[in-house]
């Protein structure tokens, strides 16, 4: 009589290797970072050959027949990769946007100001005044990647360069008052802003999908309602420094509105 094997053992196999291919296939595509902080990708690639690694050991027991063997019990295993690919990425998002630091630039302000904040709005405010991010990893200071103006007077924040330029704009925001700014984001309101103030914003990851924070300037233009919210925009203006609901912060006063594809990476990264 013929042997059978353990069809229980031979289905978590094959489950460790779906995993395998799956968490592979969004790295080599890109994908992932519409999941995980782009820090975390090591973690990833961990995670695919050791469950690639298991599921051929698991594999190699599997001709050991095993008495009333239930393989469909471990059907429990994909469950939360097939929620994460059946759930659109964004889908969970803050409704609070950040318009980062309102006074000082100095360590200990920005520190005590992000931990009131994210209490209070459940916003994210980068701690660019420290050299690693949460897990060791060296961080780029912000001044490196920020944009000039170019001939005409005119600074055009670049999608790399959106994070770096966020940053210094809420830093260093004395330095950008007066001057003309074009920037690109989607179309974001708040219940509270006037029929003229929208956000084009960017949203910012920290660590996963489930933490994005729309990210961004306030600006004011009379035809912002023409405007639906999640639209990208390529949006220029004035950079004015005033006094919004209580917080010092750069306010936009818009000269000119286009229409934009979105950006080739749609998240921002502050730590990466």
């Amino acid at each position: 009589m013929k042997r059978k094997g353990n069809s229980e053992l031979i289905f978590q196999a094959l489950i460790c290797f779906m995993l395998s291919v799956v968490f592979a296939y969004t790295l080599i595509s890109g994908k992932a970072s519409n999941y995980i902080h782009p820090r975390l990708f090591g973690f990833l690639w961990f995670a695919a050959g050791f469950l690639f690694v298991i599921g051929v050991v698991t594999l190699r027991y599997s001709s050991i027949p095993k008495h009333n063997a239930k393989p469909l019990k471990s059907i429990l295993l994909v469950i939360p990769v097939l929620t994460a690919l059946l759930i659109p990425t964004g889908a969970v998002q803050s409704q609070a946007i950040s318009f980062g630091i309102s006074t000082g630039n100095t360590r200990d302000s920005l520190t005590s100001q992000s931990s009131a904040s994210s209490q209070d709005k459940g916003t994210v405010i980068p701690d660019t005044a420290t050299s690693k991010d949460d897990i060791g990893i060296e961080v780029s200071s912000p001044s490196s990647n920020v944009p000039g103006e170019d001939e005409n007077g005119v600074i055009t924040v670049t999608d790399e360069q959106f994070a770096s330029w966020y940053q210094d704009i809420n830093e260093n925001m004395k330095k950008y008052e007066g001057k003309t700014l074009k920037m690109k984001g989607q179309v974001f309101r708040m219940s509270t802003f006037g029929a003229s103030e929208f956000v084009p914003a960017r949203y910012a990851m920290v660590c996963c999908a489930a933490d994005l924070q729309p990210c961004g300037v306030l600006c004011r233009s009379s035809a912002a309602s023409q405007y639906q919210d999640g639209e990208w925009l390529w949006v220029t203006g004035e950079i004015k420094i005033e006094n919004y609901q209580g917080q010092t912060m750069p306010v936009c006063y818009v000269t000119k509105i286009e229409k934009s594809e979105k950006a080739k990476q749609e998240y921002i990264y502050f730590t990466y």
